[in-house]
């Protein structure tokens, strides 16, 4: 997702001690990050349970997102447009406006520097006064913040990200020039081709798939740890991973903390919700996942578990490597042109299943790209709400739905995950998440505290995975 290279204005931590004497540059870090933490008010605390996850914690992981994984993010962006900037500029203007679109390039730039010195400095968050779609649910939702929680270290750091990435985005849409551009659209084609040669080994090992449980444990196990793009601080190990869970996936067994596969499939078969026929798709990122995504629903369509499967993309650019109208379209149209005839075949493939009302692309929602969590979707957009209770199960993909289906909250690993849920069951759910962020629940009691005692870091390694069931047939209190 983001470059392994760190900018040395954005660590988000001190160095541990290391026994050792301090050299001069690192008193100085050690004596700023103390100033810092004095002047914005961070605890040298790990979120307390029930609190919502924030920067204001200096022992989590929102803390390292924000002070160290974010500002990268937006330090990524500057250098590529400044890197790219004859090619934007022939891109997107005429010969006789190339000299205007380089002067709207420098706004643009010096826009996201402000918005990276605003993180590094908690400054609050700014209403959206330009021509954003969702400005009004925005701006309604800044303003019914608590006083002291409109600012990135003192918001949730779901809104805080939500709102960076938001803010992003929108420096595009008021602008003249480049309102079609994706910061991150080559990031994410080079996550589809760099993996060309797992996707040609999972659609050979796909091809004669039985009707049982047994196989659709496999892929939606294949399918949940094919998220490594946000994990991965290389190409090299991203194929690495997803080589060794193909050659193996029962290896994998330890590391799914709570698998009710079973449980997902007797939902799907169950005659009782004959009525249900489409299964919808809450996607996450493109690239080797998106392709994965494809696979798993082409199972649930060829095997007669659902007649159609509706994916959910995100409205713009949006966390990096999140799936958009134009990757989902960039991505079967690449397949299917592919110069490799098996690869080429599949997208085809897809692409008929497009034609033929199999494979559908869910009207847009700018909700899942708004702060919201989704126990107000029936609230904030009961449209959305409405088209996923028609569907048999709602398959949520990725750590960002997982953080907004629990509010972001620090509940007790152990808590169930309907409670947490607070009232949103649409219908049946269904959840593949690789951990990485101390949000989680659903745990087998005991689990939590056995992996902290031999991997502190298991709940943001992305070395876990859940794969995890909400019944929508019962009715669940809060």
């Amino acid at each position: 997702m983001e470059s392994s290279s760190k900018d040395p204005s954005s660590e988000g931590e001190l160095p541990e001690d290391d026994g050792k004497t301090d050299s001069e540059p690192s008193k100085i870090s050690r004596l700023l990050r103390t100033e810092f933490d004095t002047k914005y008010q961070i605890v040298n605390l790990q979120t307390p349970l029930n609190a919502f996850m924030s920067g204001h914690y200096k022992q989590s992981f929102a803390f390292f997102t924000l002070g160290s994984r974010l500002p990268v993010i937006l330090t990524n962006v500057i250098d590529t447009l400044t890197r790219d900037k004859s090619e934007l500029v022939a891109q997107f203007a005429s010969n006789e406006f190339s000299q205007a679109a380089r002067e709207e390039l420098k706004i643009i730039i010096g826009l996201i520097s402000r918005l990276k010195y605003e993180l590094q400095t908690d400054k609050s968050f700014q209403n959206f006064t330009g021509e954003e779609p969702d400005r009004e649910v925005w701006n309604n939702f800044i303003s019914n913040l608590p006083d002291g929680e409109r600012s990135f270290y003192k918001a949730s750091s779901l809104h805080a990200e939500c709102y960076l990435h938001r803010k992003l985005h929108s420096f595009l849409e008021n602008s003249v020039f480049l309102k079609s551009y994706d910061f991150f659209a080559k990031v994410k084609e080079q996550a589809l081709t760099d993996s060309i040669d797992d996707i040609l080994a999972l659609t050979k090992y796909t091809r004669r798939s039985e009707n049982s449980v047994e196989v659709f444990d496999e892929l939606v196990r294949i399918n949940m740890w094919s998220n490594c793009n946000d994990v991965a601080t290389d190409t090299e190990t991203v194929k690495q991973s997803n080589r060794q869970v193909l050659e193996k996936v029962a290896n994998t067994d330890e590391r799914v903390l709570v698998n009710q596969a079973a449980e997902i499939w007797r939902c799907l078969e169950n005659p009782k919700l004959k009525k249900h026929k489409q299964v919808d798709f809450i996607l996450d990122n493109a690239g080797y996942e998106l392709f994965s995504d494809f696979i798993l629903a082409e199972f649930m369509i060829e095997k007669g578990l659902s007649e159609k499967v509706r994916f959910h993309v995100k409205a713009h650019p949006w966390f990096v490597n999140d799936v958009t109208e134009r990757d989902f379209k960039w991505t079967l149209e690449y397949l299917s042109e592919h110069a490799d005839y098996i690869i080429s075949l599949i997208g085809k493939k897809f692409l008929q299943f497009i034609d033929e009302g199999k494979f559908e692309l869910a009207p847009i929602s700018h909700f899942w790209t708004s702060p919201h969590s989704f126990y107000s979707m029936a609230q904030m957009d009961p449209d959305l709400y409405s088209s996923l209770q028609l569907s048999k199960l709602v398959v949520f993909k990725g750590e960002l739905n997982y953080r907004k289906l629990l509010q972001d909250v620090c509940w007790d690993p152990t808590q169930e995950l309907s409670t947490c849920l607070r009232g949103f069951l649409p219908s049946n759910i269904c959840v593949l998440r690789r951990v990485k962020s101390e949000v989680i629940s659903g745990l087998p009691e005991g689990v939590g505290q056995a992996l902290s005692g031999k991997d502190p870091r298991w709940m943001v390694s992305g070395s876990y995975g859940v794969i995890q069931f909400v019944d929508g047939t019962r009715e669940f209190g809060y």
